[in-house]
């Protein structure tokens, strides 16, 4: 009877480390090492983009066994002036800032930098405007290439020769002035492709169709060849008010970003070109916050999600690294591979 209790025993045991073995393997670097503590402030938890984002974020700070404090910005800079000073009384060891407006959020980030904490700028630009505010590092996508890829592919879609109405973004923001300076330059190489009209949808579905509503009440049919819109989310809800007015396939319709539901569209004969973004490449913030605060950071290392790197960019963006995610043309020729899923 003793001999049979020892042998279950063993068994309990055997079968308890067999359970663990994947949860060990699983466990990232941190293991016997500091808990660092790292606040993160996200402009909009309702964006579908920064969901993707923050879904990675989470994985990699699982990974990293990281202590990850992370709250909705609400597009308040108020709100997310809050987060950074909060962050600071709570003596985080690193703050991630996705801030939804940069300028608001120069005095909170004096304040961190005074504090001596490091902090990592997420998804869209920071500028100094003359203060001497630092940052350890820029995540963020290539936006000026994405307006190249958007002007290439309105040419395209008018073969050279066409009128085009444009729904900008919000202003003032990076995402905005980095397109929007990538697309109108690129858009000179093309003299016979003309603007007709520029509107703003502030990077919002609902706003989309408004303007869209707008465009198709001030101008009849064949005032114009092309729509391109500076995101999917107001692509969205343009195509809304596209169908809704009967007027579907009269122009082309190109945007960025990468949403599924945009790809799906583009299946549907409804959309013809999109620039597309992995936005989970972002996540990659929580790496090169980890190599921060073990004071391993440095260009030579090559980042990369799931097996795609992230390249360096070749201009640090106000003199401090840049890690850029590149983005990517797609149209009928390449709608239906596994990686253009949409996100």
């Amino acid at each position: 009877m003793k001999r049979t209790n020892t042998f279950a025993k063993r068994l309990v045991v055997v079968c308890l480390c067999l359970l663990l073995t994947p949860a060990l393997f699983a466990a990232g670097p941190k293991a016997g090492g500091k808990a660092f503590r790292v606040g993160v402030s996200l402009s909009n938890f309702s964006n579908p983009v920064i969901q993707v984002i923050m879904n990675g974020i989470k994985e990699r700070g699982n990974y990293y066994g990281l202590d990850m404090i992370i709250l909705d910005g609400k597009e308040d800079t108020v709100e997310q002036t809050a987060h950074l000073d909060n962050f600071i009384q709570q003596k985080v060891d690193l703050i991630i800032l996705n801030p939804s407006m940069p300028d608001p959020m120069l005095p909170a980030i004096q304040r961190v930098n005074k504090a001596g904490i490091p902090l990592v700028v997420l998804d869209k630009k920071v500028w100094k405007r003359g203060t001497n505010v630092t940052w350890a590092a820029l995540v963020d996508w290539d936006m000026p290439y994405s307006g190249v890829i958007g002007a290439d592919q309105v040419a395209k879609a008018v073969n050279n020769n066409g009128k085009v109405v444009v729904v900008e973004g919000t202003p003032g923001t990076s995402s905005f002035i980095d397109r929007a300076g990538g697309f109108y330059t690129q858009l000179k190489k093309y003299p016979n492709v003309k603007v007709l009209d520029k509107v703003q949808g502030n990077f919002l579905r609902d706003k989309g169709m408004e303007v869209t509503q707008d465009i198709l009440a001030k101008y009849p049919k064949g005032s114009f060849d092309v729509i391109y819109y500076m995101s999917d989310e107001m692509a969205l809800g343009g195509l809304q008010a596209i169908k809704s007015s009967g007027r579907l396939g009269e122009f082309k319709i190109v945007s960025v970003d990468g949403n599924h539901e945009i790809i799906d569209a583009m299946k549907r004969g409804e959309v013809d070109y999109e620039c597309m973004f992995f936005p989970e490449q972002e996540a990659v913030c929580v790496d090169v916050a980890w190599d921060i605060l073990n004071g391993t950071f440095k260009k030579s290392r090559q980042y990369e999600w799931k097996g795609r790197e992230i390249p360096w960019s070749t201009d640090d963006h106000e003199g401090l690294p840049w890690v850029r995610a590149t983005c990517y043309w797609v149209d009928k020729s390449n709608m239906n591979e596994p990686d253009f899923k949409g996100f």
